[in-house]
């Protein structure tokens, strides 16, 4: 499962979770794109991992979460905090997930599969999973290079249960000519709770040789 293999790799160069970094380290077996600096002093560093995608994010410099995909960016999974073991991982045996070339040609696509909770304590929970891709003829522009702005929607529930419902609506950005693939601001919902918002707009690009690649603290939204 591309989840679980790349999480392995991430575990074993990220060690503790929760310590600063300057620098992003490349798990090995995979090579590195480029890092986007988002606001809220938010990095992304974007690796391809053989045939797979990955992406690990920083907030202040702190290792925040991990994006698993596969090669077309299907989401694989996402890993919390490597340390704390709070992970969903894409059922492989189930679903329809994004194709980004699907998506540049048609302006939409869809996602409909089972991802599988676990923490220390939980192995495995099913959760359904539904998100509908959308790209409008926006053009925002990174570091000069042109990126298509979109939306996702994505929903998660476990069969049955109407409380664990949980609702996210995700900026998204889209570089065919760079096959990149790049999640901005979020605004999450949760049965019966408030929703919120965090502006993880992104507004910057980094390539090898670039200064800010490989960063962990963003040139923007960051304190001293």
């Amino acid at each position: 499962m591309i989840a679980r293999w790349t999480a392995a790799l991430t575990l074993s160069v990220f060690g503790g979770m929760a310590v600063a970094q300057e620098i992003s380290e490349v798990p090995a077996g995979c090579t590195a794109l480029a890092t986007v600096h988002k606001n809220e002093c938010r990095t992304s560093t974007l690796l391809m991992c053989g045939k797979d995608r990955q992406v690990l994010t920083f907030a202040n410099g702190r290792p925040d979460i991990v994006h698993f995909y596969d090669g077309d960016w299907g989401l694989g999974g996402f890993l919390y905090q490597a340390n704390a073991q709070t992970r969903f991982d894409r059922d492989p045996d189930a679903g329809e997930w994004l194709n980004l070339g699907d998506l540049v040609a048609d302006s939409q696509d869809i996602e409909d599969g089972i991802l599988l909770f676990s923490t220390r304590v939980v192995k495995n929970r099913e959760f359904m999973v539904q998100g509908a891709y959308t790209l409008s003829d926006e053009v925002v522009e990174l570091s000069g290079h042109a990126f298509r702005k979109g939306t996702l929607h994505r929903e998660l529930q476990r069969e049955g249960i109407d409380s664990s419902w949980l609702g996210f609506d995700i900026d998204i950005y889209v570089s065919d000519a760079l096959g990149l693939f790049v999640e901005g601001s979020l605004t999450s919902h949760a049965r019966d709770r408030d929703s919120f918002t965090t502006d993880h707009t992104p507004r910057a690009i980094r390539f090898e040789g670039e200064p800010g690649f490989l960063a962990t603290r963003s040139d923007f939204g960051c304190d001293g």
